[in-house]
C-alpha cells in the first residue's frame, strides 16, 4: 500500500495533481478536503475517478487545526482501515503538511503504516508572483480563515522545505487562457523561470514535470522537520542540480557567514539592503547586544522577520544566512555583512549597545 499526502496553495492545482496520480493508479482511494466559508468543510472521497462520498459538515471552530483533527485525520484513518489500497490524500489548501502529520503520525504508527511521500503541487508559472504577494491567504481568497495572517510566500517556503517531491502543473491561468498564455504553459518562459526558482527554494526535491513518469522521493520525517525549522539553511550546492530541476535561469542563492557578533545598529541599517530583491532569505544571526540568543532571520517576498529560538546551547554561535534572488551581488553583500561585525575595539570595550532590533521583545 502507498500513502501520499498532496499539499498545495491552490485547490485547482491540488486537484490536478490528484487526477494525475489517479490516472496512473485508477483503483486508489482519494481523500480531499476543502475549507468553505461559514466554518464548513467539504469532504470528498473517491475510488479512482468514481465518487464514493461527498459530505459538507459544520465545525464549531472553523480553524485549520480543528479541521485536521476532527475530520481530515478521522477520514484518512477510516479509509486506511477499510481496505488495503493505495491512498492519496489532498490536504485543504494552505494547511501545512507538517501540522497534519503531528496529528496523523500516531495513528499511522498504531496501524504500522508508513507515509511514503509528501508531495507539494504547484504551478511554477505563478510561483514568483505568489512569493511576492503582500496579501494574507484570506485576502487572496486562498483561505476561509479570516484571522490567518500568513502570506502565500510564508506558506510556500515551509511546504517546499517539508515536502519530498514537487509535482509541477499548469495552473488556472494556463487553463483559462490556453494559447493566449503560452508563457504559463509547460515549457513556456514563466513556467521555466518558476521551475528554476523552485530549484533554489527546494534543492532537495524530486521534481516531476507534466507528462513525466511519477517517481516520488521517500519521506524522511527527521530530515523534513530539520529542513522546515526556522533559520535552517539548506542551500543548493553550485554545480549539483537535482534531477528535474531547471538548471539555467536567473535565480541563485548565496550563503554569507560572519564569525564575530554583529553590531545591532549597523545590522538594522544593513538588513534592508541584504533583503532587497530577495525572494527568500533565512538563517541565524549572532547579535552583539544579546550574544546568548539564537536569532532567526526569515523572509518571503516583501516581508522580513526576526524571531528567537532561545539560546545557542551546544551550537557554535555564528551568523549564517542564505539569500535567494535573481539579482544577488555576492561580493557587495559579503562586504555589507562584514561591515556589521563588531570590531576588535568594540569587543574589548564591551559597549552598552542600544537594542536597535528590539531583541528584548523576542524573549
Amino acid at each position: 500500500m502507498t500513502l501520499i499526502l498532496v499539499t498545495s496553495l491552490e485547490a485547482h492545482v491540488r486537484d490536478k495533481a490528484l487526477d494525475a496520480l489517479v490516472a496512473t493508479n485508477p483503483e486508489a482511494m482519494v481523500v480531499r478536503h476543502d475549507l468553505l466559508e461559514g466554518e464548513r468543510v467539504l469532504r470528498r472521497v473517491s475510488r479512482g475517478a468514481v465518487a464514493v462520498e461527498r459530505t459538507e459538515i459544520a465545525l464549531e471552530h472553523g480553524c485549520l487545526t480543528c479541521t485536521v483533527r476532527l475530520d481530515v485525520v478521522p477520514t484518512v484513518t477510516r479509509v486506511l482501515d477499510a481496505a488495503p489500497r493505495d491512498v492519496f490524500v489532498g490536504l485543504p489548501p494552505s494547511v501545512n503538511a507538517g501540522m497534519v502529520l503531528e496529528i496523523l503520525g500516531p495513528q499511522l504508527a498504531l496501524r504500522r503504516t508508513n507515509l511514503d511521500s509528501v508531495c507539494v503541487a504547484l504551478d511554477p508559472a505563478a510561483l514568483e508572483d505568489q512569493m511576492w504577494d503582500t496579501r494574507t491567504l484570506w485576502q487572496a481568497g486562498l483561505n476561509s480563515v479570516q484571522d490567518d495572517d500568513r502570506t502565500a510566500g510564508e506558506f510556500l517556503v515551509k511546504e517546499i522545505a517539508f515536502a519530498d517531491t514537487a509535482l509541477l502543473l499548469e495552473g488556472l491561468f494556463a487553463h483559462l487562457f490556453g494559447a493566449e498564455a503560452p508563457g504559463c504553459q509547460s515549457g513556456g518562459e514563466l513556467f521555466h523561470r518558476g521551475a528554476q526558482l523552485l530549484g533554489e527554494l527546494g534543492p532537495h526535491l524530486a521534481v516531476i514535470h507534466p507528462d513525466e513518469k511519477h517517481a516520488f522521493k521517500v519521506h524522511e520525517l527527521d530530515a523534513a522537520c530539520r529542513r522546515s525549522t526556522p533559520g535552517n539553511v539548506d542551500a543548493r550546492s553550485t554545480g549539483t542540480p537535482n534531477d528535474g530541476m531547471a538548471e539555467d535561469g536567473p535565480f541563485a542563492t548565496i550563503e554569507l557567514l560572519a564569525e564575530r557578533p554583529l553590531h545591532p545598529g549597523r545590522l538594522k541599517e544593513a538588513l534592508g539592503w541584504l533583503a532587497e530583491g530577495c525572494v527568500w532569505l533565512r538563517g541565524t544571526l549572532w547579535v552583539g547586544n544579546s550574544p546568548e540568543t539564537k536569532v532567526v532571520l526569515g523572509g518571503a517576498g516583501p516581508f522580513v522577520w526576526l524571531e528567537s529560538q532561545g539560546t545557542w546551547d551546544a551550537e557554535t554561535a555564528r551568523t549564517h544566512i542564505a539569500l535567494t534572488s535573481d539579482s544577488n551581488d555576492a561580493v557587495y553583500l559579503a562586504a555589507l555583512l562584514l561591515s556589521c561585525e563588531l570590531t576588535e575595539a568594540e569587543i574589548l570595550g564591551s559597549p552598552d549597545f542600544e537594542d536597535a532590533l528590539r531583541l528584548t521583545d523576542l524573549a
